[in-house]
């Protein structure tokens, strides 16, 4: 590659360019506190049909925290008023939501494996982690369209989400009779966890259709 190939245009990344690795693993490793705590939450409200918005309310966000546009731009110009504290993407609630889920979607599958290893067959077994890391793909992938402004880019990443998720939801419903008497709790589990990403897809699709109707 030549000095030509290159780009010339300054950076204008999210980071912070006097952050080291040391700042930046500090950064993640709150992060991954925040995402803990949604994720505790979640599973306190677990019985309630408005689940995620009364997790949403008791990690104290607003209904404009979870909209594309508005809601990344202030908390940019937030972050700007602190410099110790750059703004990317981890910091979006529906980036938070999105990893919190997966990760005790991932949990609650494993579960069902390790009880079942001889009943479910590789083949699920691989499809179902499979679906469930794209689900998480596309929607980060989402997230970051969202914050960058191309929320066509967005609603694309969402709808391949929603195939992820619905493919999911059809291997869940069909693992082997024999699982469920000791699985059965899990595997429903799974099934409103894979609702509610749907659920957090569709809203975000329909704020990125109505904010682009305004643009």
């Amino acid at each position: 590659m030549h000095d030509g190939d290159m780009p010339h245009g300054e950076f204008d990344g999210s980071g912070n360019a006097s952050w080291g690795e040391k700042d930046w693993t500090g950064y993640l490793q709150r992060n991954d506190q925040e995402i803990a705590r949604f994720l505790a939450c979640y599973q306190e409200a677990q019985a309630q049909p408005d689940r995620l918005d009364v997790a949403a309310r008791n990690m104290g966000w607003e209904n404009a925290d979870w909209v594309p546009g508005d809601g990344a731009e202030e908390a940019a110009e937030e972050a700007e008023d602190k410099p110790d504290l750059p703004y990317c993407i981890h910091q979006h609630p529906v980036y938070i939501v999105c990893r919190a889920l997966s990760v005790q979607l991932s949990r609650s599958f494993q579960k069902i494996c390790r009880d079942n290893l001889v009943e479910i067959p590789a083949p699920v077994a691989a499809d179902m982690m499979l679906g469930l890391s794209d689900t998480q793909h596309q929607m980060i992938m989402a997230i970051n369209a969202t914050d960058t402004g191309d929320l066509p880019l967005a609603l694309v990443h969402m709808k391949r989400a929603l195939v992820s998720i619905n493919f999911s939801i059809g291997l869940a419903t069909q693992l082997p009779e024999v699982v469920k008497p000791t699985s059965l709790a899990t595997i429903q589990e799974i099934e409103a966890i894979l609702f509610d990403l749907r659920e957090v897809c569709l809203r975000v699709m329909a704020d990125c259709r109505w904010d682009g109707s305004r643009g």
